[in-house]
């Protein structure tokens, strides 16, 4: 009966034996291996972050404009009303002044 005895994974070179360089290599590997996942994992959420920023962004966008667009008609509404009562001013003014001018001669 013959024994199959597991290889070990850090035995890079599989001459049955794990030097101190081989520990390393496969130490670094999977450090490596590690390194590149966590970056993988990284640019996922850096891609989903900016897509919630996205959709965040061109929410308060139209609510930005939805408000200024509210905002602008009210300020039309109120220069409408201040212009008109300019020009009554205006009006009246030049009504006392005729009157005053007149009364003069």
């Amino acid at each position: 009966m013959s024994e199959e005895t597991a290889k070990d994974p850090r035995d890079l070179n599989g001459d049955g034996k794990v030097t101190l360089g081989e520990k390393v290599q496969y130490a670094a590997d999977k450090a490596t291996e590690k390194l590149e996942q966590a970056i993988e994992d990284y640019k996922e959420c850096a891609k989903e972050s900016l897509k919630d920023a996205k959709e965040y962004a061109d929410k308060a966008a139209g609510k930005a404009k939805e408000e200024f667009a509210k905002v602008s008609e009210k300020a039309k509404e109120e220069f409408a009303e201040v212009k008109g009562k300019a020009k009554e001013a205006f009006d009246d003014a030049k009504e006392k002044v005729k009157d005053f001018t007149s009364k003069k001669a």
